[in-house]
């Protein structure tokens, strides 16, 4: 008979999980006087005067490279949940089987 999945089954999607969102929370430390300190020191550095059409310009595409690779990032956490979640679902449906055949394997006694 199909038991419900342990804890120990969904261990590696948590695993997962906890990872992607750590490298998240550790990627937004920087604080927005920062990023702008930084940003200022990079238009400066290739030549744009602060006021200028180009400086300006320069920031606000340093201000949509970052907006990308944060969807980027995002995104990549995104597919790696639903690659866990369908690897879980898998996996679920091969002890299933597994059971259905012989109930008498160690797995299938909880």
């Amino acid at each position: 008979m199909l038991q419900r999945p342990s804890i120990d089954n969904r261990r590696p999607a948590v695993t997962i999980l906890s990872i992607a969102l750590l490298g998240l929370a550790l990627s937004a430390c920087v604080s927005a006087e920062e990023r702008q300190y930084r940003d200022a020191n990079t238009c400066q550095s290739f030549g744009a005067p602060y006021g200028s059409r180009a400086y300006t310009n320069c920031m606000l595409e340093q201000q949509a490279r970052r907006d990308n690779a944060r969807r980027e990032s995002l995104e990549r956490t995104r597919l790696t949940q639903e690659i866990a979640r369908d690897a879980q679902v898998m996996a679920d449906r091969a002890r299933w089987d597994r059971c259905r055949r012989d109930p008498d394997r160690r797995e299938c006694r909880r």
